[in-house]
């Protein structure tokens, strides 16, 4: 008996010595990812070193930028997968959720950006509010909802091929939110809106903020998932002095340490393998950065890891896992599933994204489709969701309409001709239909100036729209340029511009870039001077008259962007019939005005563009006034009118013609993201005659060299520009987006 007693404890003594030992050599490995924005991208270095000593987590858990790349590592993505993935994200339409000028509608694409700040109006309480954030976050669940699409029907995150968490902050109670199940897309979204900057997700009952809030480093939440072994990377700095906090992102990096700095120590002495990568110098939008700060992750992880006495307990013989996916070449839902829509139909929602039930529709069709929803500025959600439940394929949409439909906007502008303006701008939406919109621009400076829009926006079937607008204007010019026929016996001369126009107009778009316009016209103009005159009130006139007339127009624009394109084409081509008039001449004779603008930019190579552009305009009628022909110099798009027409190597209204032709090819050098330089070869003809082939055409050559800056407060131009021919120079600055 006793012998038999010996013998148990030797076995079972044996076994627990044994699932000890064997503890000991293979540790449950968790990985714990900090937020920081930018310098969390460290952590992708981290997992780098970490693959190449054969380290491979059993359990990953992170906040902000650590659950992000947190949950592409436990969805399967090698830490180079991950590298890969991050070199083609546009950080800066994430951060300020841009969406591609594709999918704007037509009158957003024609006016260009215009406001530096917007905020929502109540029309209930009738008050301006202050928004919650700078931005949406839809661009950011877009990225995701792509690359996680592989995991879209896993619900339990302990079920992907590393059990995973992440942590979010509800703003309400102020209280952690730990997400371990739902949709994964959603989840990391909610963990990684940096306050300030991205509005609060509302799921219904909570409002969620970044994780770092209340918890930037969960290593204990992670170690509770069963890790034996916590390694944790931690990207945050320490409290910034006041001297240090001199931006928006150092704010935001304070804000985010509060939230970890009160239990760090804890935190970190519950760490086995404290990595901190040097990020000094770095902030959380600093994505500009991307391979210094990934180096710098993985230098201090393997300098961290050759100092590992017991690595090798660590270590396993698990290949480095590399997710093979390929994205569906199509798709066909045999459900569809919609929820969170008030305002909208259901036909509206689907019929904007292309889809129908069983109906294929390629993939990028359906990215295309969800981005023209977006686009339809309705929404400030739409999350979508691959699942195959029972055999059959469902797709789920959850949507959440704007919950303001107005806005006040600010912006202004400085230019050679308009000096300083100020606009402010009221819209409001859904007002008569789904469709509507109303949008008034009311400017000030020298001249008050007011743009009235009312449009109702069909997409691809037949919109229509009013448009009421004044223009007015004043600058010096030379007397004999413009009026060289007239002989005065002034050089110089205020010119004096005024357009009063109203237009009705019906519209069909043929596709994302192309669109046709027609409609009538009225319009009154004015063009004046007072130096004539001793008395300061009693204009002279050069013309003035009300005209009635009938327009078409093609437009195509695939441009990337309105002020500083770096790819895409522009082009348009207009005639505006006119056949009736007040006739302040007694003699008026019908006209037609044909405008036609090309301009393309092409990429050479990373940091080289060029742009040639054409740009043209006739008057063609038996005889012109001075209001109804062309004006031409300066370098920006300066007024409603499309006889008003920039030429960069001339001061601003320096040419008049009823007819001209301008050529130009620009070589443009892109420094980083924001900053450009150009150096422009320009030829222009012109002519003031009612010919419409004249026998002995004026032509002009310059150049012009120019710096332009995409700032916060709009675009900035430096603009030198040179005519050998009239030994003139010209030198212009502008700020501010163009209204």
């Amino acid at each position: 008996m006793k012998k038999f007693g010996f013998i148990l404890f030797l076995f079972f003594g044996f076994s627990v010595f044994a699932q000890k030992t064997d503890s000991l050599h293979a540790p449950k490995i968790g990985l714990v990812l900090s937020g920081g924005g930018a310098k969390g991208l460290a952590h992708i270095g981290v997992l780098k070193a970490l693959e190449k000593y054969r380290i491979h987590p059993d359990y990953i858990g992170g906040t902000s930028m650590g659950a992000i790349v947190g949950s592409m590592y436990a969805a399967g993505y090698s830490a180079a997968q991950i590298d890969s993935i991050f070199h083609r994200i546009d950080f800066d339409k994430i951060l300020y959720n841009r969406l591609s000028r594709k999918y704007l509608n037509n009158f957003e694409k024609e006016r260009g950006k215009r406001f530096i700040i917007n905020f929502p109006v109540s029309l209930q309480s009738m008050s301006v509010q202050l928004p919650r954030g700078l931005s949406d976050s839809q661009q950011m669940f877009n990225v995701l909802a792509q690359v996680l699409q592989p995991v879209h029907q896993i619900e339990d995150f302990s079920h992907l091929q590393i059990p995973y968490i992440c942590m979010s902050t509800d703003i309400v109670t102020g209280k952690q939110v730990l997400f371990n199940h739902g949709y994964m897309p959603a989840a990391v979204t909610a963990s990684a809106l940096l306050p300030s900057v991205y509005k609060p997700l509302d799921d219904g009952s909570k409002l969620l903020l970044d994780g770092g809030i209340v918890n930037n480093y969960p290593v204990r939440e992670v170690k509770d998932l069963g890790a034996d072994f916590m390694i944790g990377s931690d990207v945050q700095g320490k409290i910034l002095s006041k001297k240090d906090i001199k931006d928006m992102g150092s704010i935001l990096d304070q804000i985010v340490s509060f939230g970890m700095y009160k239990e760090m120590p804890l935190k970190k002495a519950m760490t086995d393998l404290y990595i901190h990568p040097d990020i000094t110098g770095f902030g959380v939008t600093s994505f500009e950065n991307i391979d210094t700060i990934i180096a710098r992750g993985e230098r201090i992880t393997l300098q961290k890891l050759k100092q590992l006495p017991d690595i090798s307990r660590l270590q396993s013989d698990k290949p480095v896992r590399k997710l093979r996916y390929q994205a569906p070449d199509s798709l066909v839902f045999d459900r569809i599933v919609l929820t969170g829509q008030k305002n909208f139909n259901r036909d509206y929602i689907l019929g904007k994204i292309g889809v129908r039930p069983r109906e294929k529709i390629s993939y990028r069709d359906f990215l295309d489709g969800i981005n023209n929803l977006i686009g339809s500025d309705n929404f400030e959600k739409v999350y979508y969701r691959f699942k195959k439940e029972q055999g059959l394929h469902y797709l789920y949409l959850d949507v959440k309409e704007r919950l303001h439909k107005a806005s006040m906007s600010l912006g202004f502008h400085f230019n050679d001709l308009y000096k300083i303006n100020v606009i402010a701008n009221f819209e409001n939406k859904r007002i008569l239909t789904n469709n509507d919109m109303l949008s008034v621009d009311v400017i000030g400076g020298n001249y008050f100036r007011y743009n009235f829009d009312y449009i109702i926006d069909n997409g691809f079937k037949l919109s229509w729209g009013f448009h009421s607008g004044l223009q007015r204007f004043a600058h010096r010019v030379d007397a004999n340029a413009l009026f060289s026929e007239q002989h005065y016996s002034v050089n110089k001369l205020d010119f004096n511009y005024f357009l009063f126009s109203n237009k009705l107009y019906f519209q069909g778009n043929l596709n994302h870039f192309l669109y046709l316009k027609m409609g009538v016209t009225h319009q009154y103009k004015k063009l004046y001077t007072y130096v004539f005159s001793s008395a300061q009130d009693d204009e002279y006139y050069f013309g003035r008259n009300h005209y009635f007339g009938n327009f078409a127009s093609i437009n195509f624009d695939s441009r990337d962007d309105y002020d500083f394109p770096t790819k895409g084409l522009y082009l348009k081509a207009k005639w505006h019939y006119v056949w009736g008039s007040s006739d302040f001449y007694d003699d008026f004779k019908p006209y037609s005005l044909y405008i036609f603008k090309v301009n393309w930019t092409l990429r050479l190579t990373k940091y080289l563009l060029l742009q040639p552009q054409v740009v043209s305009g006739l008057h063609y009628g038996n005889r012109y006034n001075y209001e109804n022909i062309f004006y031409l110099g300066g370098m920006n798009a300066y007024t409603g009118s499309d006889q008003i027409s920039g030429f960069k190597p001339l001061p601003v209204l320096s040419v008049s013609a009823t007819k001209f032709a301008a050529f130009s090819l620009s070589p443009v050098l892109q420094l980083y993201k924001n900053h450009f330089i150009e150096l422009g070869g320009h030829l222009l003809f012109y002519d003031k005659s009612n010919d419409l082939l004249p026998e002995h055409s004026k032509s002009l050559y310059g150049f012009n060299f120019g710096y332009g800056f995409k700032s916060f407060l709009g675009p900035l131009r430096i603009n030198f520009g040179r005519i050998p021919q009239w030994q003139q120079n010209t030198f212009n600055i502008s700020l501010g987006y163009n209204f």
